[in-house]
């Protein structure tokens, strides 16, 4: 398939923390045909930045939802199919600051995103530094409660990259090893509690150049939400620069197919099934 024949869900710009590209220059490949729509997903950390004094190490620029809003209108009035989405950084104990942000934006989608608990990042490289299984073991408990938890939120129409602290690391890597099966007990609940929720689940591609090699989630998480009867998910390249987007669509389109899925869904649709493109 044309990796392009679906729409990207998950894209940041510029107005992210992490990405140097400009919204504009993405939309050369709606100006060209190249791609259809964007769905872009920046990202907001609304939690982190209402309790910055808990985090004295985080030095990131405070998102600018204004200019965000601003920016998908201009692009609009040009005739491109753009979504105005956000990946938003959750936790349970940030909870009413969240909605409270979320509320007053009137999004297209929200992306509900995993990357903290407790003030720990998991998609940092540091956690690797603590050596011992145990702790491993307890960071694994932590990560899958607090993704359980933002599947309990009625305003997320989308679940991330679940199973995100894998990315930069190859299948062999020696803690996950060492907690794979607890990791896999773990995946087969969240998997079961994803199915009955009804909400999106991301199928992140960025970990496919990555050292991971997978997709996130990974085949075993996808293959227990299918057996569960799940059939919600999204197609996203987490793109930070105009190359990615829609990185390894036709990879990842391969492989739910061969689990058996037919269709994607659009977050900012969520109720039309829209068929994966024969290979």
């Amino acid at each position: 398939m044309d990796r392009f024949s679906l729409i990207d869900a998950h894209v940041h710009t510029s107005l992210s923390d992490d990405s140097q590209c400009p919204m504009e220059a993405y939309w050369a490949l709606l100006e060209d045909g190249t791609a259809r729509g964007i769905g872009f997903a920046d990202h907001w950390h609304p939690g982190i930045e209402a309790y910055r004094l808990q985090y004295p190490g985080y030095e990131r620029k405070a998102f600018d939802n204004e200019a965000y809003r601003q920016k998908i209108e201009e692009g609009r009035a040009k005739g491109y199919r753009l979504y105005r989405g956000i990946e938003l950084t959750y936790e349970k104990q940030w909870h009413e600051v969240c909605m409270q942000g979320v509320q007053a934006q009137r999004y297209d989608y929200i992306i509900a995103s995993t990357h903290t608990f407790g003030g720990l990042w998991i998609t940092r490289d540091y956690w690797t530094n603590l050596e011992t299984g145990f702790a491993f073991s307890w960071m694994m408990e932590q990560y899958y409660r607090a993704v359980r938890q933002s599947l309990n939120v009625p305003e997320f129409d989308a679940i991330a990259h679940i199973g995100i602290y894998r990315r930069n690391y190859p299948s062999d890597y020696f803690l996950l090893q060492y907690a794979k099966a607890q990791i896999e007990d773990l995946e087969d609940e969240i998997a079961l509690a994803a199915a009955r929720s009804g909400k999106i689940i991301e199928v992140n591609t960025s970990g496919l150049a990555k050292p991971s090699k997978t997709c996130l989630p990974g085949p075993f998480f996808l293959q227990r939400f299918k057996h569960y009867g799940g059939e919600k998910l999204c197609l996203s390249s987490d793109a930070h620069t105009v190359k990615d987007l829609n990185v390894g669509f036709e990879i990842a389109a391969d492989q739910l197919r061969s689990f058996g899925f037919s269709a994607i869904y659009y977050p900012w649709d969520p109720e039309t099934p829209v068929p994966l493109p024969s290979s």
